[in-house]
């Protein structure tokens, strides 16, 4: 699998446990119980085991934050490995949690929640406290029917996937500063679009799902280019769901369809395809979220109810 080592395996069948370094051809071995569950402030010390985790992020720390959307809940694993808890419960209420999917930890180390089917984005703290909510659902400018991906800036600049309005709404300050595409089969248009990110030089790039594409628009919000395409080939793309840029500028996607993970270069060329069907180390089962740290790969492998941390 292109040299690439498979590390770590978090949360399968209801613990947590780590796997020694393994090579993607060797037979899985060298498991290791990790620590109990620890309780923080408002963090609940919940049973460890994910049961479909979708999206993930890194504090500044080192600490990552998951979503789990079937538990109603974000679950936190500490730089050192232990899971410190989690926080979230069932419900429409400030605070409460309806289908979590995306995740994002901004650069005042808050956590953006895309509470997708309370159409919201909620912003806590790591105790689980509740900060700021933005949106409700609707259709104009400022709501969100769906929204699934996030993305803060260094800025604070606020970019969310709002799914089912088919666009991209950029927000400062809780305003909207900034609408990208509608319903369609157009350059500037989407159908379902489920992720973006912004690279250092403020290009948005936009996970078109449907049109198994990755979009970039320029920092006036206008057209560039895309590539991929749906299929099953090397560089295309079936139903993709989550995507990350590492260290280098390559950008990372979590091929949901196609039960693998696809890099592409900055310019948009496909250099490596990851993984196949499967529940074995290395294999997924319609992956979905991708966060890349530390010349690692973690991949929220959510048919296989696991995090599994690539080398990269």
């Amino acid at each position: 699998m292109n040299r690439r080592d498979f590390m770590k395996t978090v949360g399968a069948a209801g613990m947590f446990s780590l796997l020694g370094a393994i090579s993607f051809n060797s037979n899985c071995g060298g498991a290791e119980d990790a620590p109990g569950v620890a309780s923080r402030g408002g963090v609940s010390p919940r049973p460890v085991g994910f049961q479909g985790p979708f999206d993930l992020s890194f504090d500044a720390s080192g600490n990552l934050f998951v979503s789990d959307p079937p538990g109603y809940r974000v679950v936190q694993v500490a730089s050192s490995g232990e899971v410190a808890g989690s926080f979230g419960k069932p419900g429409s209420v400030v605070g409460r949690l309806n289908f979590p999917k995306g995740m994002a930890v901004g650069p005042d180390g808050l956590i953006y929640v895309v509470d997708s089917n309370n159409c919201r984005i909620q912003v806590f703290d790591r105790d689980g406290s509740v900060k700021h909510v933005t949106g409700s659902i609707g259709s104009i400018a400022g709501t969100f029917s769906t929204p699934q991906g996030v993305f803060v800036d260094g800025n604070k600049r606020l970019y969310v996937a709002d799914t089912r309005n088919h666009r991209i709404q950029i927000f400062e300050n809780d305003n909207v500063v900034g609408v990208i595409g509608d319903l369609g089969d157009a350059n500037d248009q989407f159908r379902l679009p489920t992720a973006c990110c912004v690279r250092p030089d403020g290009e948005i790039l936009v996970l078109d799902s449907k049109h198994g594409l990755v979009k970039i628009f320029g920092p006036d919000f206008k057209f560039k280019a895309s590539f991929g395409g749906v299929g099953s080939a090397a560089g295309q793309l079936n139903m993709p769901q989550g995507m990350d840029l590492d260290s280098a500028g390559n950008l990372w996607v979590a091929d949901t369809g196609n039960h693998r993970i696809q890099q592409f270069s900055a310019d948009g060329k496909h250099t490596t395809s990851l993984g196949k069907h499967g529940t074995g180390p290395g294999e997924f089962r319609s992956p979905t979220g991708i966060a890349c740290r530390s010349n690692k790969i973690y991949v929220a492998d959510n048919g296989n109810a696991r995090i599994q941390i690539l080398a990269a």
